[in-house]
């Protein structure tokens, strides 16, 4: 920001630099949190801070500049539940300095200043940051103090880092860190000192420098690239325009972009941009930024283009802050103007989380340092693309993701009669093939993916009366073969997977309160506790914990707001705080952070709440935009909730809207092609969703199908792809994958500016297919083509989706198999009888 752009070398420049520092100092006394797509602030408010994107999806902030010292503290933001926490804090405050994430899951931090400026108190020293135990490991240096240098993960593992300052000097040293050691030794001088320049890794794995200030306190022009393998640095083609505090993005095409910055004399900043191209080592002028601009971000998207947001203008000293963003395309070497400007201001990070979105935080604007933490880039863009059309109309029908990749469709109502027929869903050719049909005409009925891949199929309606019957679906052999019927007839009721593998069936019936429990190991049905209200058309929602929610519904009392909880262990039912609106067609999404969203429903209610099990309570979350019911609601691989279809207050909808868990808001998509209510939606493992329902014309009630693609817009050949993945998974035990393209083609963004710490490696999310649960994975090695995860917990048993997410872009997803932890081996000590005839022993158990 404008308080490093003083010259050391330069009294006027140093004079104004003290009254701008000064002001904002004061400024910074009276900061006030800031919002922004609001996932709520960070702890501390701060800039010139680091941020690093974790091999678990989450992002690291450490240190920076509160407006009067350097900064200790650190905080982590989780992107699918949108809370920031505090973690340890660094051994040696720290700001202007590098973090660089190993390839062990650690981050590097280098450097720095813990002085009220960038030059003021310079470190020598480094830290490290386990995530596993979020505490920071201090050790020194083995070079030279700096600041405002730069730190490159090279391919090999190592990070190189490249000049920077001291309090009086200009550094042309360079250093490499061996994580594999912990530690240092020097590998050449740059050819030209330099601080507050920019560095890229190259394609081919060399690096290129460009850019900042010399040792006089001139603006350099020049740039220079580092080869690993002879360890030396050469001089290639100069910059157009010499420039400092501008950005550098490496671009899916091979070539480096790099915009904006200030020009000497007088601090003008410059809004031209230039592309470096490594085949040639040459630099060529592209489409300048509609605003001049430094200390800005710039972040690849998945689709390839880059967006630049905040930063400050200076002319002639003169400071003013952007909130203006913008979007530059390689394909016309133009800029345009985006839509996602807010109160972004100089030194904030912007890290480019797993799911596509930008993490805003930190900076100064209008010299008033920021709590900001907010979500910029939050697209609900998207496209409706049709399938093959269905064989059959099919309202209320089930839809079931097979382990082959499949959608199962089975029973439905056609506006006349219940169905037996069934098809499944290829979504290769997307078209739909006819299959063995039910033994019993069915709808309203279950349908639940066991943990041996057949699907269990109960009551429901055969037009007449609800059925006690049900059924299994084996995919090897595409067969139904009938299983034991339950204790009760049921349609309208819920079955539920629970974490031992059994199936709880409950309600079904206005009056009905009994439960039962499907045993999937010997096919036979046992009563359980019955429910404390009975209910038809409600929710059940497998909780992390391993209970059920079951909210709302209809009873011979009339709609209900009730909702309670089944305990598997004492097979009983308690009831917890009602919902403040009664429902009935509504839905219930289990979200990454635990809560249920509860959404619509009831006539087209607007509403929404959330649901905290910690709490056993309930909070409103915004009303929906367009009000529905009998709709669908999806929880995407982004951690958003997808809300399409339904039935509005005088007709049927195809309105789409999305809710953010990370901001607890509502964004509109785009609208269905046809409107539907009571369908089905299905992640499949392309990313995309399917929608089968039917839908009314002038004509009569017709089958649709279509799909949902979230329009991330990426090259496919851009994609990280799944080849080989660990399953079965047992709980407790890693999981491994091999592929490819699990570093990308080029670099997302994690920082600012020329501090920016480049994200381009893997981060793998498990999702149950079934309940919706949803973890990302730790690391302790990835490389290009592997990934081996800690210890998998936190995933009930059954079927999931593994995704491997690079800057943004999710692979194909692949579905495993996961089986609970085999029971360790109890040994028991210290046996004895008793006098009295009893007897004593000691053992010890292991968790879980």
């Amino acid at each position: 920001m404008s308080h490093l752009l003083a010259s050391r070398f330069n009294v006027s420049t140093l004079q104004r630099f003290n009254i701008l520092i000064s002001t904002w100092m004061l400024a910074a006394q009276a900061a006030t949190a800031a919002s922004l797509l609001a996932t709520g602030p960070m702890p501390v408010a701060r800039d010139s801070h680091t941020a690093t994107l974790l091999l678990d999806g989450r992002v690291l902030i450490a240190g920076g500049f509160d407006g009067t010292n350097a900064m200790a503290s650190a905080a982590l933001f989780d992107p699918l539940t949108g809370a920031w926490t505090a973690t340890g804090s660094l051994h040696t405050r720290r700001a202007w300095d590098t973090a660089t994430l190993l390839l062990n899951g650690q981050v590097l931090l280098v450097g720095g200043s813990r002085g009220t400026n960038a030059y003021d108190l310079v470190l020598a020293s480094m830290e490290l940051y386990d995530p596993a135990t979020g505490e920071w490991q201090l050790t020194q240096l083995g070079g030279d103090y700096r600041t405002e240098h730069t730190a490159t993960l090279l391919q090999d593992g190592q990070v190189l880092v490249a000049g920077g300052a001291t309090s009086s000097t200009t550094l042309g040293s360079t250093e490499l860190y061996d994580p594999a050691t912990q530690t240092w030794r020097p590998t050449g001088n740059l050819n030209n000192p330099r601080y507050a320049h920019m560095a890229v890794v190259l394609p081919d794995g060399k690096v290129l420098v460009a850019g900042g200030w010399d040792n006089f306190g001139d603006w350099l022009s020049s740039a220079e690239v580092y080869d690993p393998a002879s360890k030396s640095w050469t001089l290639t083609g100069s910059m157009n325009v010499a420039r400092v505090a501008s950005s550098a993005t490496l671009l899916p095409n091979g070539k480096v972009l790099v915009a904006g910055g200030t020009l000497s004399p007088d601090y003008y900043d410059t809004p031209t941009a230039e592309l470096y191209d490594p085949a040639t080592g040459t630099w060529t002028l592209t489409g300048a930024l509609n605003t001049a601009r430094d200390y800005h971000t710039a972040t690849l998207l998945p689709n390839g283009k880059v967006l630049v947001a905040g930063g400050e203008h200076i002319d002639a000293f003169y400071v003013s802050y952007l909130a203006t963003t913008e979007l530059y395309d390689p394909v016309t070497g133009t800029w345009t103007n985006s839509a996602y400007n807010n109160s972004l201001g100089a030194g904030s990070s912007a890290t480019l989380l797993p799911n596509g979105q930008i993490l805003m935080a930190g900076g100064v604007n209008d010299y008033v340092i920021e709590q900001l933490g907010g979500l910029l880039y939050d697209s609900a863009e998207g496209t409706w693309n049709p399938v093959a059309t269905p064989n059959a109309i099919r309202n209320v029908p089930t839809t079931t993701l097979l382990p082959n990749g499949h959608v199962l469709l089975a029973g439905g109502f056609d506006g006349t009669n219940a169905l037996a027929s069934v098809e499944t869903y290829d979504p290769a050719s997307t078209s739909f093939i006819p299959a063995a049909p039910l033994n019993s005409a069915r709808d309203s009925h279950t349908a639940t993916l066991l943990p041996d891949g057949e699907v269990l199929v109960t009551g429901g309606s055969d037009g007449v009366q609800a059925l006690r019957s049900a059924e299994l679906y084996d995919p090897s052999s595409s067969t139904w073969k009938t299983t034991s019927a339950m204790k009760a007839a049921r349609e309208s009721h819920t079955a539920t997977l629970l974490l031992n593998g059994n199936v709880l069936v409950a309600g079904g019936g206005a009056g009905d309160n009994s439960a039962e429990l499907y045993d999937s190991s010997t096919g036979i049905w046992s009563t359980t506790g019955s429910l404390k209200e009975g209910r038809e058309l409600h929710t059940a929602t497998l909780l992390l914990d391993g209970k059920v929610l079951v909210t709302g519904g209809y009873s011979s009392k009339g709609y209900l707001a009730s909702a309670e909880l089944y305990d598997p262990v004492s097979g009983t039912w308690t009831l917890t705080a009602p919902m403040a609106t009664a429902r009935f067609y509504h839905t219930a999404t289990l979200l990454p952070n635990g809560k249920v969203l509860v959404a619509g429903g009831n006539g087209a209610d607007p509403s929404a709440e959330l649901y905290d099990p910690a709490t056993g309570t309930w909070a409103a979350t915004g009303n929906l935009i367009t009000r529905r019911d009998s709709h669908s609601a999806t929880l995407l691989p982004d951690g958003r909730v997808l809300i399409a279809g339904g039935y509005g207050a005088t007709a049927y909808t195809g309105a789409v809207e999305f809710y953010n868990p990370a901001s607890g808001s509502w964004l509109a998509g785009t609208t269905l092609s046809n409107a539907l209510s009571f369908h089905t939606a299905t992640l499949l493992p392309s990313g995309q969703i399917l929608f089968v329902g039917a839908y009314s014309t002038t004509n009569g009630t017709l089958p649709c199908a279509q799909t949902y693609d979230m329009g991330l817009g990426f090259d496919p050949a851009w994609r990280p792809q799944i080849d080989t993945i660990t399953s079965p998974l047992a709980l407790g035990t890693a999981l491994t994958l091999g592929g490819s393209g699990f570093r990308g083609i080029s670099e997302g963004s994690s920082g600012y500016s020329f501090q920016s710490s480049p994200a381009n490696y893997p981060v793998v999310q498990l999702r149950s297919i079934e309940s919706g649960c949803t973890i990302m994975l730790t690391s302790s090695n990835c490389s290009a083509s592997t990934f081996t995860s800690g210890p998998v917990t936190r995933l009930p048993p059954g079927w999931a989706l593994a995704t491997v997410f690079v800057n943004g872009i999710p692979s194909l997803s692949s579905i495993i198999s996961v089986m609970a932890s085999a029971a360790p081996a109890m040994t028991l000590s210290n046996t004895r009888i008793l006098a009295n005839g009893f007897f004593e022993f000691s053992f010890t158990s292991t968790p879980g």
